[in-house]
């Protein structure tokens, strides 16, 4: 069936919400069943009904996953279209403190998926979050209104919820079940690769320049 079809079986309610899910799925890329209420009913609506999505989005390099074991649904490139068989067309380039940030939040969901956690919304501190940080020695470089921003950022894409104002002793990040989408891991392992011999290089840079500076106090004496 192509769109048109689709379009007139539809009834106007479902019209709307068809034409809302998708600016949403193309606004934020994720849809979180147990978010809330309205994207709950976009998710069922969705679930039911993916091929008039995917034949709709295709048009522009996308289709729809739905993971109904985690009720995420979400974008992905079209793997028949494009230069090597897919379009790079909703990936986000991030800044450095924000890849690194989002890195940690992976990991730590990931590390309590594997746990058996029983619930897939997972919540965890912002000294959870501040101490995974330490692991990279950057989270001196990261001050409470870089740090809103950030998670701002990932919030706007259904990846977490604040619960709470950052900076307050009681306040909560729950990462959502559509966190575990965001990197692929081997994407990810390269990531730490990479960022373990950065920081390697740099610890060595400071051990020499200590040396160095020894070794010109041993000459003044």
């Amino acid at each position: 069936m192509n769109i048109e079809e689709f379009w007139e079986g539809f009834t106007s309610s479902e019209k709307d919400l068809f034409q809302k899910s998708c600016r949403r799925l193309l606004k934020q890329t994720f849809i979180v069943r147990d978010r809330d209420e309205e994207s709950k009913r976009a998710y069922y609506f969705i679930s039911k009904n993916p091929e008039p999505f995917s034949v709709y989005l295709g048009y522009i390099g996308f289709d729809v996953l739905t993971d109904r074991e985690n009720g995420v649904v979400m974008l992905r490139n079209c793997r028949d279209m494009g230069e090597n068989g897919r379009l790079q067309i909703n990936h986000v380039a991030l800044k450095k403190m924000e890849s690194v940030v989002l890195c940690c939040l992976w990991a730590m969901y990931a590390d309590r998926i594997r746990a058996g956690s029983l619930s897939k919304n997972i919540t965890i501190t912002m000294a959870d979050l501040r101490f995974e940080l330490e692991k990279y020695k950057v989270k001196d470089q990261i001050d409470k209104s870089t740090m809103t921003a950030i998670l701002s950022l990932f919030s706007r894409y259904q990846l977490l919820q604040v619960v709470g104002r950052i900076g307050d002793d009681d306040c909560r990040i729950c990462l959502l079940p559509s966190m575990q989408f965001a990197l692929d891991p081997d994407e990810f392992q390269n990531f730490v690769n990479t960022a373990e011999k950065r920081m390697q290089e740099r610890w060595n840079e400071t051990d020499s320049e200590m040396d160095e500076e020894e070794q010109d106090a041993d000459t003044d004496e």
